[in-house]
């Protein structure tokens, strides 16, 4: 199969758009963290278009109806008039309706723990709901205290293909770190994330890569053969580590990134 090139190249003239920035400062810390709570295969989700996934009152993981399919390989359709939504995914459809418990599955009722909201006037779905209906592969993260997606069936959206694309190190383990959260003052993206290997990274071996998928069809993220941030140090046993960048943060749609040790 032909794939498009056009977002390939758009992505590599992109890939300038991320950099080394100065030493962090207290106006990045006082733009607050927004917590990390899920990923999918090695990729944790740092935001989707227009909010990025949250825990709601029932600690139930809240994800944007269009990252089913952008990200999650379905296909959603969406009545602003009923505020209902029908999602088919992996082999199943199911139908929502914000603010309500009772849903459909394959066209059988059935009732949730917690209600799809709107949030900045788009329907976040309760993911955990979905999956289980779905022989899909996931866990909980305690420790982490994250959702955690690893069924390749998902690993569907653009964002990931591109980052697969320009990948470049050869990994030892692509879950030595956690991302815990992320915060953006300007231009500058802060990413922290805790050393989970269980012994020492050595300097270099970590690496936190971010991909900005943004919603004109580029992407920015940094290149492997030539990078311009400076390399992590070497992080502690359960040590936590940050990684600081300057990006192009407009127009996002989707912001992912890895947390793993190389060779």
């Amino acid at each position: 199969m032909m794939m498009n090139m056009k977002p390939l190249i758009a992505g590599l003239l992109g890939a300038v758009l991320l950099s080394a920035a100065a030493p962090a400062t207290s106006s990045a810390d006082a733009a607050g963290n927004v917590p990390v709570y899920l990923k999918v295969g090695q990729y944790s989700i740092l935001y989707t278009q227009p909010a990025p996934p949250f825990a709601d009152q029932a600690h139930r993981i809240q994800v944007p109806l269009r990252s089913i399919e952008g990200l999650l390989g379905g296909k959603v359709n969406y009545n602003p008039a009923s505020k209902t939504a029908e999602v088919k995914w992996v082999g199943h459809t199911f139908q929502v309706t914000v603010g309500s418990k009772i849903a459909q599955i394959d066209g059988k009722t059935v009732q949730m723990d917690t209600t799809p909201v709107l949030k900045k006037q788009a329907m976040f779905l309760p993911i955990r709901f979905f999956l289980d209906a779905t022989d899909l592969k996931w866990h909980w993260d305690q420790k982490g205290q994250q959702l955690v997606l690893s069924d390749e069936r998902v690993i569907q959206g653009a964002p990931f293909k591109a980052f697969t694309m320009l990948d470049g190190p050869i990994v030892k383990d692509e879950n030595a770190l956690v991302i815990q959260s992320y915060s953006t003052d300007g231009k500058y993206l802060t990413i922290n994330a805790i050393n989970v290997s269980g012994h020492v990274i050595p300097a270099g071996k970590a690496d936190i890569n971010p991909l900005i998928s943004h919603n004109y069809g580029t992407f920015s993220v940094e290149s492997y053969s030539r990078p311009i941030a400076p390399p992590l140090k070497a992080i502690p046993k359960d040590g936590s580590v940050k990684k600081k960048i300057t990006a192009d943060l407009k127009d996002m749609d989707y912001m992912i990134t890895v947390g793993r040790e190389i060779k």
